[in-house]
């Protein structure tokens, strides 16, 4: 029931926002995000760009950090 709430809740943010977002996915480790994301991504959009915090350079979170008050 959760990981259809959550999909869904991915649906809706995708149709109320079109596009003009990102989303950044937080949480728990090992609950299911990268699944449902993965899912979310192969069956909503023909192509999609995954990030891996875990394994990310420095230098690519460093962006993210400092940006991430600027996300609206």
């Amino acid at each position: 029931m959760l990981k259809r709430k959550a999909y869904s809740n991915l649906v809706e943010w995708k149709t109320k926002k079109q596009g003009r977002t990102s989303l950044l996915i937080e949480g728990a480790r090992r609950v299911g995000k990268t699944t449902l994301v993965k899912k979310f991504a192969k069956e909503q959009y023909r192509s999609s760009v995954f990030l891996d915090f875990s394994q990310a350079s420095q230098e690519l979170i460093d962006i993210f950090e400092t940006q991430r008050g600027d996300i609206d």
